[in-house]
């Protein structure tokens, strides 16, 4: 904090805080890391030399997320500290979508009554399509189940109830302790998914 106050108070209206897209959090024993940018989406995971010895492959995943509570606490804290220095807060990054391009008409085909049944017709059947994805995952939500989303690796799980991350999980009978760089990046990866998921319905 004192030393965001030291940049805040050096720099000139208008020119950017420095370390801001990057911001870290360790857990207890210093072995694990993560960083994240200043909405709080994860940037890095890092599984340093001795996590073996330290955490184990039974306490690295509760590690992660305490490494990355951390960094988010701390990037919440700069927000903060952006707003009572009257510096702007960062926008969200737009949810992605995954909607077909819209084709497009032109001339007489446009005009043609078949080419704009057609476009009617893929139109209503991306909102159907939407509105389904919607549906399921309000059922999922509503009912409290327990969902899993994994790494590509499938190294690492991360477990979500509703729209809350309520833990993770390795498989610890088949990890060893030269897989820490795998298994960072299979972190990375699977708290991304849980974040976009729960960006694409809300949630910031």
């Amino acid at each position: 904090m004192t030393n965001l106050e030291d940049e805040m108070r050096d720099a000139r209206p208008g020119e950017p805080v420095r370390g801001l897209d990057a911001i870290e959090g360790s857990d207890a024993s210093g072995t694990v890391y993560c960083v994240v940018d200043l909405t709080g989406a994860v940037v890095q995971v890092g599984i340093t030399d001795g996590w073996w010895e330290e955490v184990g492959a039974h306490g690295v995943a509760p590690a992660v997320l305490q490494a990355l509570q951390l960094a988010r606490e701390k990037a919440g804290i700069a927000k903060l500290m952006l707003a009572r220095y009257g510096r702007p807060l960062p926008s969200p990054s737009p949810a992605v979508s995954h909607a077909e391009p819209e084709p497009e008409y032109a001339g007489p085909e446009y005009d043609d009554q078949a080419g704009r049944a057609e476009a009617a017709r893929r139109k209503i059947d991306r909102a159907a399509a939407s509105l389904a994805e919607s549906s399921r995952f309000l059922r999922a939500v509503n009912s409290g189940e327990r969902r899993q989303v994994v790494g590509p690796r499938g190294l690492f799980r991360v477990h979500v109830e509703g729209l809350r991350v309520v833990g993770a999980s390795v498989n610890e009978h088949g990890l060893r302790a030269d897989d820490a760089a795998a298994l960072a990046d299979d972190a990375r990866e699977a708290l991304l998914a849980v974040r976009g998921r729960l960006a694409d319905h809300g949630e910031r």
